[in-house]
């Protein structure tokens, strides 16, 4: 059955925003050297590799939500290893482009990115605890 108030919800919400914001960090780190691909520090594959993996799994959960299944533990799961992966990303990132010399307002701004999203994850993680106890 499908069902459209899953996306009304507070875990729907926060599905959209983190879509949002991983588009926006995969189109920066793409896009956002000037035309060229901007780094994610000297741990790229990493920055990379948790980037195209959650840009994934976060829009087939939210399809998950609509066709009505409950995946709370998964999602649990998911949020709390985001949380911390992105957070790892978002300090190797600003500390790669701290750098006086090497340093960019772009690299910055992704690594900016990465934390927002850190701190959406652990929103949500909170969220789906609070849901999980009903």
């Amino acid at each position: 059955m499908v069902t459209v108030s899953a996306l009304k919800s507070p875990l729907g919400l926060f599905k959209f925003i983190l879509i949002g914001l991983l588009f926006s960090t995969v189109a920066l780190s793409y896009f956002g050297n000037e035309g060229g691909r901007l780094y994610f520090g000297l741990q790229d594959y990493l920055g990379v590799g948790v980037t195209v993996g959650f840009s994934i799994i976060i829009p087939v959960i939210l399809v998950t939500y609509i066709f009505d299944g409950s995946i709370f533990i998964l999602e649990g799961i998911l949020s709390a290893g985001g949380a911390g992966l992105f957070s790892l990303i978002g300090l190797i990132t600003m500390d790669s482009y701290s750098h006086p010399e090497l340093g960019s307002p772009a690299g910055k701004a992704l690594a900016g990115l990465c934390f927002t999203t850190a701190v959406i994850f652990v929103i949500n993680l909170i969220t789906v605890l609070c849901t999980m106890r009903k």
